[in-house]
């Protein structure tokens, strides 16, 4: 059984209108599908992006990077170590 549609109304510049209809002629599609298959391939690719706090997370514990274990609940006092002693 197909998923029930939705109709919905937005603009597009002619540039895009006349992209849209090449698209849609090309693959013998609607140019709704187009705009559809075009939503799932977005959502698709920013799933897979990952976090850049995550990726930091799972290489400092790859490499085993020695940090105080208190550092997300005292994270202030130890910047304001490292910059009262110029190291920052």
């Amino acid at each position: 059984m197909e998923d029930p549609m939705k109709r919905k109304q937005f603009h597009i510049t002619d540039k895009d209108d006349e992209t849209l209809k090449y698209l849609a002629s090309s693959k013998g599609w609607s140019e709704a599908e187009v705009v559809r298959e075009a939503i799932r391939e977005y959502a698709s690719k920013e799933r897979q992006k990952t976090n850049p706090l995550l990726k930091m997370a799972d290489s400092a514990e790859k490499y085993d990077v020695d940090s105080a274990r208190d550092l997300s609940v005292n994270h202030d006092d130890y910047l304001m170590g490292i910059f009262e002693n110029g190291k920052g």
